[in-house]
């Protein structure tokens, strides 16, 4: 099968991620069950993601904690939404590195790329229109134990699914 420029893009997206996690690793971002979670993950020098595949898989791997694919491919779309207003993918190293070096899960990883490829090639369609249009997630449940339904998010977001508001945010 001859190599399309999409196919090329794919394996070239798909190569920088494997990179960048293989360049983490050598690094030494792996950390041991022992080691303090509270020292923050060192990204290695020169090390910039700025993929849009890979930057909304980490936001789908910290957000979508849930076995739930439409939770995963809602977080998915809204981050890319919120790249595409920002007109830019932001430096997701810092993130990659942390979720490397806490308990990576690779089966969840590979949920969050997957979900993230049906949004781009189409094949899962978010709804309802209100989860399509968003382009920010704000947690329901906060630290100190405020209540879901006390919260000023609620009362505007149109899209709620598991604990997680998804509104849009006018750039």
């Amino acid at each position: 099968m001859p190599l399309t420029p999409r196919i090329k893009r794919s394996c070239q997206i798909g190569i920088a991620a494997l990179a960048c996690f293989a360049a983490l690793a050598v690094a030494g971002i792996a950390t041991s069950p022992d080691a303090p979670a509270a020292e923050p993950a060192h990204v290695p020098e020169g090390l910039v993601v700025a993929s849009p595949r890979v930057c909304a898989a980490l936001a789908v791997y910290e957000l979508a904690v849930a076995d739930d694919f439409g939770l995963r491919a809602t977080v998915a779309s809204t981050a890319l939404n919120a790249f595409r207003d920002a007109d830019r993918v932001p430096d997701c190293s810092p993130g990659v590195a942390r979720a490397v070096s806490a308990g990576f899960e690779p089966r969840r990883w590979q949920a969050s790329l997957d979900a993230v490829d049906a949004v781009i090639n189409g094949s899962f369609m978010i709804s309802p229109d209100a989860c399509v249009r968003a382009n920010a997630v704000v947690p329901l449940s906060t630290a100190d134990g405020d209540e879901p339904a006390n919260s000023p998010v609620v009362a505007r977001s149109q899209c709620v699914i598991s604990n997680l508001a998804f509104v849009e945010v006018t750039p």
